[in-house]
């Protein structure tokens, strides 16, 4: 929104240098797709600011941040930014602190009960509500929005209508859950199933599973978010495989300032 000159400078200094390519001695998801990934990312980011209101990005959060397959992205990015990695795995945390130069915040299981340090222009959401249901989904995009700065954006992935074919050659959980996960995404527009049936989880209920989502259902929870708009969604816009959803500030009913 009429932040076109910030977007040139974004990509001024992505392409002036190389991302840095070190990779954890802990880092999982060592494949070919690693950085193209990430790339993909970064251009997500990018036309995400572009649909804001966004002209400055000084205080980012990414979360989960993992061993930084796309912090080392938002780092590049902003080089001048403080980013804040958050996430269960602590050896993830603590590797985009010494590598990224990132202040480590270690996540629990209830997203609700951490008081992030400060407000974010941008908090980077990667695949964390692709493995959440509709109620706690709801909750974390709610509490997200609490720490925003009054321009700030949330960039946050989904698993979307995509799923339905990828699922066929890449399963993303065993048959009998897939089929109640599409039952009640045909019938609500959410559908969701726990990756464990074990009573003893160390994990809060609804929290570690898999999702598929309707558009018109992530809009409407949106939509009950008080405080924010909707600025973008993007359809398999993270790497041609995951929904893309961008809210934040300034709420839809306030003046934007041109």
């Amino acid at each position: 929104m009429y932040n076109h000159n910030f977007i040139s400078d974004i990509n001024a200094r992505y392409f002036a240098a190389k991302v840095d390519d070190t990779l954890s001695p802990m880092e999982t998801m060592r494949d070919e797709w690693y950085f193209p990934v990430g790339i993909s990312a970064f251009e997500v980011i990018k036309a995400s600011i572009a649909a804001s209101a966004l002209s400055e990005v000084n205080h980012v959060l990414d979360m989960p941040c993992g061993h930084g397959r796309v912090l080392r992205h938002l780092r590049h990015m902003f080089p001048e930014a403080s980013i804040d990695a958050c996430d269960l795995d602590k050896d993830g945390v603590a590797f985009c602190e010494s590598q990224f130069g990132a202040r480590p915040i270690y996540s629990v299981e209830d997203l609700t009960a951490i008081t992030f340090p400060q407000s974010y222009d941008l908090i980077w959401v990667g695949s964390l509500f692709s493995h959440t249901s509709a109620d706690i989904t709801a909750k974390w995009m709610t509490h997200l929005a609490n720490f925003l700065t009054p321009n700030g954006i949330v960039v946050a992935t989904f698993i979307g209508r995509r799923a339905t074919e990828i699922h066929k050659f890449s399963p993303f959980i065993d048959p009998a859950k897939w089929e109640n996960i599409i039952i009640d995404y045909n019938e609500t527009g959410y559908g969701y199933a726990d990756y464990s049936d074990e009573e003893n989880h160390d994990y809060i209920a609804g929290s570690y599973g898999v999702s598929l989502v309707k558009a018109s259902r992530i809009m409407q929870i949106v939509e009950s978010i008080p405080g924010i708009r909707l600025f973008s969604y993007m359809e398999g816009g993270w790497a041609n495989n995951q929904d893309v959803l961008v809210y934040g500030k300034p709420d839809v009913y306030d003046i934007l300032p041109y």
